[in-house]
Formats: C-alpha cells, structure tokens, sequence
C-alpha cells in the first residue's frame, strides 16, 4: 500500500498540490479536517483515494495549536495504513512553517524530513538557503507585506526557527547525494532546487536512499512524486461546462488584484463588492442581496463572464487584520451561494484560500476532486456536492497577470471529454 496522506493549511494550498497527483491519473480527493473520517459521509470512501490531500486551515492559528494538528492527523493516518507523509508548505513560507514541519517529524520513527520549498514554474527558487519570489527575497517581496502573516525574513532555516527548535540542513545543488543518507538523529534538511531539473536530480537521491516518508514542500516537489513513490493511475475521464463563468476575488493579495483588474479589460462584466456585503452579517439574508444575486444571474446569462471582487485596485485596499476577514469570507460565501441558487452556472472560478473554504462550506460539499492544471496553482476540479458546476481555484498569492485569460481560453475551449 502506497498511500500518501498531504497536509496543506488552506484549501487551495490542498488543490493546487492535490493536482499534481490526479493529472498523472493518481486517484486523490482533498476534504478539510473536519470531514475525517470520511468512510460513510454520503458514500465518499477515502480507500477509494490513494492520495488524500486535507485542508486543515492553520495558517492564521497559534504555532502550537497548528503543530499539533499535524500531529494528530498523523499518527491518525499512520494507524489507517498511510505510509508517506507530504506537508505542504506556501511557496512564498506563509505561516506556521516551522511549527508544522516540527509536529510531522515528531512522528514515527524517521529521522529525516526532506523539505524542498522551491516552485520553479511559478517563479519561485530556493538557492543557498534563502526563498526567491521573482528574482527578489522573499523577505523583500511582496509577501512581505502580506496582511495576515507576513513574511519578514528569507532564510528557509530562520523562518523555521522562528517557531521550531529542531536540527536544520542545508543542501545545495552541488551536494544532492547526502539526501540519500539517514540523518542519525531528527533532522529537517532544506534542499536548495532552482528548476524541474534541480528537483528530478534530488528526487531520484531520495528515491535511492528510500528517504521517503516524511517529505515537504508545495505543487513543485509534489509533481514528481507520483512516479517517484509508484503511485498507481487510472484513466481520468470528464466533461468541461462551457456554458459561462462566475469569477469570484476574496483575495487581498496585490497579485490578485492586479488580476481581477487586467479581468475587467478582457470585457468581464464586474461587480464590486461594499463594505456593507461584505462585513454586515445580515446583508446575505437582506432584501438587498436578493436584488444583488438576481443582478448577478442576469448580467451572467447576457454575458456570459462575470466577476464579483473585493476591491478594485490595490490603492483602494484597506486591512483591519482582525476578525473581520473571516466575517468577510463567510459572507462572500453565502453571497456566492446564493448566485449559484439565482443562476445556472456552469464553471466557477474563486481566487484565495479563505474565499474558497468558506464557498465550499457553503456549498455543502463532502470533498473535491482535482481534474487539471491550467496553469501553475490554478486548478480545475469537481465537488462532491448537488451543484453540478466545474470548480476553478487559485491561491491569491499565484499567476500572471493574464490568469484570467488563460481561465477564459480554458474553460470556452469547444466542449470536449477529457
């Protein structure tokens, strides 16, 4: 049995890795942590799966509450007959990093946890140590500034030991060999990777010296692993909904923004959202939202393209870091819902890991399986749940500029099985 058990802190962090399996015909479900055990909700079976990928929606906890979970959901795993473990990290080290990394090698008897945080497809390598965005230190770009969980250095070793006091190594390009060898005692080994390349060449050490169970790091790594771990595959088949698109932003990331506003250029018709919808808890129930929602249905049945964004351009952004960005996410949630219920929607697309968990508990769905790739950290997938839409997620924090267009060229090609 070969199965592998992903840990991820957000939702689109869980899909986005989740991806790399299923597109090679690895079959892989991604549920949140409040939906283990999963054997019986309305007949998902996890042994159907043999990767599960779990949300368990800790980047904003304490250190120590989120290592704990990691933890938990462990030891879990191993006693249901996981045998690789893969924690999925923010390509840009958002987080309880070290906490999480912490808690996965504290269990079992490895004395190694790999950890590979480059994502070369998106631009984002690690050389020496320290985590580029772009070109530019972590610690200098704009995750920096980030307004939840910032990112103030951009050493791999120095974020991890901002929260773990654990054993860390480096390992450069030149040295892959030494990821072959067992460390003697617990040991949490950074792996420098600049490209698809870098990451083949230590994969195939690791793979030698069956240094294996305890692996970390985001879709990058992940998407050599179906080979590397023999993870069997089946033949994938579905149909993609060319019917129209609903673009849904609750992402306060620069990057999305600068996205949903190229969006408006490619003729998108768009809403922006007010304060009030997004913060007062009785306006998704209001005569207001009904009005809103109907609006929404009717400009998607003329135009076929439509988005709903938080803000329009980042000038405009304003952020209390307090409660309040979980008030906003659950209400664009409800008034996401409450579209899907106006209107037939046919492929749905929402950028940013709050905004998604939170439509997919509005949604009621039991689980969600990844379909494909459109571009790095942007994935197409399924709900297991009664709306029959195709789902399309994005991290906030991922893709050019011209997502959008590449979402729009995806989702209008001529209806096709695939």
């Amino acid at each position: 049995m070969n199965k592998l058990l992903v840990i991820a802190d957000d939702f689109t962090g869980a899909m986005d890795t989740g991806v790399q399996f299923s597109k090679k015909g690895t079959p892989t479900l991604v549920m949140t942590v409040n939906q283990l055990p999963c054997s019986g909700i309305d007949g998902v079976v996890c042994g159907d799966y043999e990767v599960l990928a779990v949300d368990i929606e800790s980047r904003r906890l304490p250190p120590k509450e989120a290592r704990d979970i990691v933890m938990k959901i462990t030891n879990d795993a191993r006693s249901n007959g996981f045998r690789h473990f893969y924690k999925k990290t923010d390509s840009a080290l958002r987080g309880n990093i070290g906490a999480e990394l912490a808690g996965l090698l504290e269990t079992g008897d490895s004395t190694c946890l790999t950890f590979v945080p480059a994502f070369p497809k998106s631009r984002r390598i690690t050389k020496n140590g320290i985590q580029y965005i772009d070109g530019v230190e972590v610690g200098r770009s704009v995750f920096s500034k980030d307004p939840f969980t910032p990112v103030k250095h951009s050493s791999v070793a120095d974020i991890v030991r901002l929260q773990a006091d654990i054993p860390t190594e480096n390992i450069t390009s030149g040295s892959y060999e030494k990821a072959a060898l067992k460390p003697e005692k617990k040991t949490l080994r950074v792996l420098d990777a600049e490209s698809m390349d870098d990451i083949e060449a230590l994969g195939a050490h690791l793979k030698r010296g069956d240094n294996l169970e305890l692996l970390a790091g985001c879709a990058g790594f992940a998407e050599i692993l179906p080979e590397l771990l023999g993870l069997p595959t089946r033949e994938l088949k579905w149909e993609k909904k060319a019917d129209n698109l609903l673009v849904v932003s609750g992402s306060l990331n620069p990057i999305s923004i600068e996205q949903t506003a190229y969006g408006a250029t490619l003729g998108f018709s768009t809403f922006i959202l007010s304060p009030e919808q997004k913060l007062d808890p009785a306006y998704p129930d209001s005569a207001e939202c009904g009005f809103f929602t109907r609006e929404v249905a009717g400009e998607l049945k003329r135009n076929g393209r439509v988005m709903v964004s938080t803000v329009k351009e980042a000038a405009a952004l304003e952020v209390s870091v307090n409660e309040s960005s979980r008030l906003a996410a659950d209400n664009i949630g409800e008034i996401t819902l409450r579209i899907l219920n106006a209107a037939s929607v046919g492929n749905l697309a929402v950028f940013g890991g709050d905004t998604l968990h939170s439509v997919f508990s509005k949604m009621h769905c039991d689980g969600v399986v990844p379909l494909a790739e459109i571009s790095p950290g942007v994935v197409a997938a399924k709900t297991l749940s009664r709306y029959d839409c195709l789902v399309i997620t994005k991290s906030g924090g991922l893709g050019g500029k011209d997502v959008l267009r590449q979402i729009e060229e995806f989702v209008f090609e001529e209806r096709r099985t695939c």
